[in-house]
Parts: structure tokens; sequence; C-alpha cells
């Protein structure tokens, strides 16, 4: 993990530059750029880092585009977003279009290494135990092994962020119960967001947008008005 790739995206030279030392201090591959449209044009042209750190009030197309871009993008890459502000409005705006992690401006920089280290590694968390070799959770054409961090919906493999994949589980885990917004977002959130479960809404019309995908008729994750969601099965 400590060879892994990392872009940053910030307008302000000294963060740029802070930033990459951190990073590349702490064993990272660091490339870095200064506006939205110039990492968009590094997409294009070259391989798609490992992971983005990606501040939100850039000149021109803010970071905010640039996440729902990548989200576009057939790869998962986690998202780490800087912003000066400071607001669970503008957390939960980054949070819904599907940044992974929104951390604050100033930042302490051992916190902002930490944090990038636990997105690899629940990115790349990965188990050599054979599919077999695992009794998959299944609802309909839904499969889910936990060990593996492997999902797929009919017989086709999905890739989920953390945070969908969490929320995944703990719909599959109490399949058939209604499981609460609120709950959602405690179990799945802490301490980092509370009191708005909007951010639970977006990811779960992402992964219900993911699973259709592979299964059109696929209707399993249903809204319990009020309360929350529920996953049914046979």
């Amino acid at each position: 993990m400590s060879n892994s790739s990392i872009l940053i995206v910030d307008d302000d030279p000294a963060i740029r530059s802070g930033v990459s030392a951190l990073l590349t201090q702490s064993g990272y591959r660091v490339d870095s750029v200064a506006t939205g449209s110039e990492a968009l044009n590094w997409f294009d042209q070259h391989r798609l880092p490992d992971l983005i750190v990606l501040d939100v009030m850039l000149p021109g197309i803010d970071g905010y585009t640039v996440c729902q871009r990548v989200r576009q993008l057939p790869t998962y890459v986690p998202i780490l977003m800087l912003s000066v502000r400071d607001e669970v409005h503008d957390k939960l705006i980054g949070l819904e279009l599907g940044a992974d992690d929104y951390v604050t401006k100033p930042f302490v920089p051992i916190e902002l290494v930490a944090r990038v280290k636990a997105l690899l590694r629940l990115a790349q968390h990965t188990t050599v135990m054979p599919a077999c070799e695992e009794e998959p959770l299944a609802c309909g054409s839904l499969k889910v092994w936990r060990a593996q961090h492997r999902v797929t919906v009919a017989g086709r493999d999905i890739q989920l962020s953390p945070k969908e994949w969490q929320v995944l589980v703990v719909l599959m885990e109490h399949a058939g119960q209604v499981i609460g917004r609120e709950t959602l977002l405690r179990r799945v959130w802490g301490d980092d967001i509370s009191g708005d479960t909007r951010v639970v809404d977006a990811q779960i019309q992402r992964l219900r947008t993911k699973i259709e995908a592979c299964d059109p008729d696929y209707r399993r994750i249903q809204a319990v008005r009020g309360f929350g969601y529920r996953l049914v099965c046979p």
C-alpha cells in the first residue's frame, strides 16, 4: 500500500507542496495539478491514481464537479475532499456526490495521513480465500463474499465504494428487516456525520444503479417511508 499513487488537486501552491511532501515521506507516489480541468485532462492521459486528494474550491471546474466526473468512470477511486468549508451541509454535498471522506482546512498532518491510509486500506482490502471456501450472503441474483469484499449480480462482479459496500453488508446481514436511516448513518459513518440522512439515500441510490445495471429487474432494496430501507429476499 505504501507504493500507492495519489493525485492532489488543489489551486493553493503551498497546500500542493506541503501535502505532496507529507505523502511522499509516507511512501506514496504523488502527482499534483492546480485546477479541475487539469485533473480531468490528467485522467485522460494517465492511469488512474489509487486515491485522489481533492480541493472543493477550485477555479473553473470545482471539486464537486470533478468528484461527479470521477464517479462516472468505470473504475472506483477513493476521493478525500479538502476544504475550508466546515459546515455539515458542505460535507454532506461532498459525500452525496461520492466522496469517501471530507477533511477541513487547516488540518493536522498526521490525521490526513491516517485518513489516506484508512481509505486505501478499505479500497484495497482483499483475501486469498477462494470463493468456493466462503459461503456468500445471497439475495436473489445478488451475492456478497464478506471476507473477499466481492459482490456479484447475476454472476457479474460489480465494484463498490467502501461506503456502498458497508451499507450493502448491513442490509444483507439483516435481510428482511427494516433498517432505519439513522441506524445506517451511525453504523456506516459513525461520528463523522450526524443528523442528516440524505447521504444514506444517496448511497442507496448509487447501490441500486450499480445492481440494476447488471440485473434490471432487481428491485429488492425497498424504501420504507418515514423510516429507512429493507432488503427483501425470497
